[in-house]
């Protein structure tokens, strides 16, 4: 348990943590690519531990210092030393290497944690085994842990579906570059958290391979192609510093944040966005960003795209004037927790009334009468952090399980004690 104390609005300005996402896709990238690729100021909280732990057991070499990571690339070709891999909690590493682990020269199991084994992975299951590989179930049909035959991929088409996340389009797309034959995917519904699969893409750009998006319906990959190792600069994350951006808006101080690229493809940079239609404002300076809180109201917006943004979008609505209401929220249940619930039960503990159905979450502001309360994390690292900015506000805040933060913002704790 960790206590939150309320805090007076004053300027702060603060580094941005490198980007999640992005140091997780270049660590895959450095290991599927042929020689050394050094990427600076990688993020290296849970997850990508979790990730270079499972590249290791691959036989990959990856070298860790202050500020860097050296990934040795094995041209795509994978010898393991060990055949059980754990994931521990990150889904990303789970889907990426369901896919990646084809090229394997021997099977390998892989599992995770038992809130990891409750997510689904049937798509990217599916379609791996469209394009010519041999994956089984160890448990229940649909979750991990799975098992990965040593097949590649042999190419061709695979439809799946993308509603629940993007991540399975990315699996398929970064390892259908290393595929015998070209490769087509197919969405068969509307395809959520896209900025995520164009960060995908992207980077495969950066390391040398291209896929073709159409509209994220039709995705064509020529192959085989070769990823090359080098030099990378992980930018700035805009899902974490979007707590950072949080302080603001609900003390009504200034908080500068550096370190961030204005044209980023990264979805969670539309925050900044939304603050502004919220009531805050918003200047940026080069790399940098200032945000000033100003008297909040409430807004209704799309969060297909940006589902990350919910929890601490869902603090900002507390404190403002009027009904915020969020529309197609359905696939938050397969997070690290069902965030819309989470969210709801939590900040009804503080005053606030929050409502929810299949695909939408109202909730009703009240700056006078939300208070401090001792409130679960759920073991969700964007729930801890949302309520514990909230704490900033009114005081007397109680957040169980703290460290839950190490997932994605291992220094997040240090970071909040600017502001107190």
């Amino acid at each position: 348990m960790r206590t939150v104390a309320r805090a007076l609005p004053r300027p702060v300005t603060v580094q941005a943590p490198p980007a999640k996402a992005y140091t997780l896709r270049a660590l895959l990238f450095g290991a599927l690519a042929e020689g050394t690729s050094t990427l600076r100021r990688p993020l290296l909280a849970e997850d990508q531990h979790n990730m270079i732990a499972c590249l290791r057991a691959l036989g990959i070499t990856v070298e860790l210092k202050e500020g860097l990571a050296t990934v040795h690339g094995n041209g795509g070709r994978f010898r393991p030393t060990t055949d059980s891999l754990f994931v521990g909690d990150s889904g990303v590493t789970m889907n990426f290497l369901t896919a990646a682990a084809c090229f394997a020269d021997k099977p390998v199991t892989l599992g995770g944690t038992p809130r990891l084994n409750e997510r689904p992975i049937k798509e990217v299951v599916d379609g791996v085994r469209q394009l010519g590989a041999k994956v089984d179930y160890l448990g229940a049909e649909g979750l991990p842990p799975v098992r990965i035959h040593p097949t590649g991929l042999h190419g061709g088409r695979a439809a799946i579906h993308g509603a629940v996340t993007s991540q399975y389009f990315s699996s398929l797309v970064i390892s259908s570059a290393l595929a015998q034959a070209p490769v087509t995917l197919e969405c068969l519904d509307d395809m959520t958290e896209r900025p995520y699969f164009d960060i995908s893409t992207a980077m495969m750009a950066d390391f040398g391979a291209l896929a073709i998006n159409r509209d994220y319906r039709h995705i064509t990959v020529a192959a085989p192609q070769t990823y090359q190792a080098r030099d990378y600069l992980v930018e700035g994350d805009f899902s974490s510093a979007s707590f950072l951006f949080l302080v603001a808006a609900v003390l009504g101080s200034t908080v500068r944040v550096e370190g961030l690229n204005r044209n980023s493809v990264q979805g969670d940079k539309r925050f900044l966005n939304l603050l502004e239609r919220m009531g805050c404002r918003v200047h940026w300076d080069g790399t940098s960003v200032e945000v000033s809180g100003g008297d909040l109201v409430g807004i209704e917006e799309d969060m297909s795209d940006v589902p990350d943004l919910v929890p601490p979008l869902a603090v900002a609505a507390a404190f403002a004037r009027g009904e915020t209401r969020f529309t197609r929220v359905g696939h938050l249940v397969h997070k690290e927790s069902n965030r819309v619930v989470a969210m709801e039960t939590e900040l009804g503990k503080m005053g606030i009334k929050a409502t929810h159905d299949a695909e939408t979450m109202t909730i009703v502001g009240n700056r006078l009468g939300i208070h401090g309360a001792s409130v679960a994390t759920y073991k969700d690292h964007r729930i801890a952090m949302s309520l514990a900015v909230a704490g900033l506000a009114v005081g007397d805040q109680h957040i169980e399980n703290p460290g839950c933060v190490a997932k994605s913002f291992p220094d997040f704790w240090d970071k909040l004690a600017l502001f107190e």
